[in-house]
């Protein structure tokens, strides 16, 4: 999985400068200050584990709620049309932990911050007057916090650490200018990733998976 999407991201970088169809312009470059939402998949890990008397095979479940989130991107475009971009948020989450064995079922929740960097290529459309169309794809790298999830019935706590992880993403947003020569704008954009935080300790892959609505304003140069 990690060659396909290595190989994914070099086709996005190596296809840009062979663009040379499109007529060169005058490099500028976008600011944007953004926030999003991100809508997190449903799915939910599970994994088995043998304990001692009397709590027998435990199954374990494990998910990720949706999350608010702020960030900031920078695109440089360098051809008319197309443009190069990296983000950088951070977001918080809930993370539910399900524990199910002879004795009982028992839940506990604790929090974990996403802090997400992505690198990608953006296709601007053509269009007239103050609003501008672009869609892309990009390669997201999460890094997540720790989790330690408390069950006093159970007089234990389940840690869990998280490795990074990176997948493959695709976007459409759509611009508006403050005015005809503003440099200022405002946008809205839909995004979706595959993407895991991978547990270190070898007991699962919890899906995140996230479809993410962001507003942001931005500022050309």
């Amino acid at each position: 999985m990690c060659a396909k999407y290595g190989r994914l991201l070099f086709v996005i970088l190596a296809v840009l400068p062979g663009a040379s169809a499109v007529a060169a312009q005058e490099a500028q470059w976008i600011v944007r200050g953004v926030a999003s939402y991100l809508a997190t998949a449903d799915d939910d890990s599970t994994f088995i584990a043998a304990q001692p008397p009397p709590l027998g095979e435990e199954t374990f479940q494990q998910s990720v709620e949706d999350g608010a989130s702020l960030g900031v991107s920078v695109e440089y475009l360098w051809r008319d049309r197309l443009g190069i971009e990296a983000t950088a948020s951070l977001s918080s989450h809930d993370v539910d932990m399900v524990i199910s064995n002879d004795v009982g079922t028992f839940s506990a929740t604790d929090s974990t911050r996403f802090r997400m960097f992505t690198l990608g290529a953006n296709y601007h459309f053509e269009t007239e007057g103050r609003t501008r169309w672009s869609v892309g794809g990009f390669v997201p790298l999460l890094f997540a916090d720790g989790t330690d999830h408390v069950f006093p019935d159970l007089d234990r706590t389940e840690g869990r650490a998280y490795d990074q992880d990176y997948g493959v993403g695709v976007k459409a947003s759509l611009e508006w200018s403050f005015a005809p020569e503003s440099p200022w704008t405002v946008g809205v954009e839909g995004r979706y990733m595959f993407l895991l935080i991978m547990e270190s300790e070898g007991v699962g892959d919890i899906d995140v998976d996230p479809a993410v609505l962001t507003v942001g304003v931005g500022y050309r140069f």
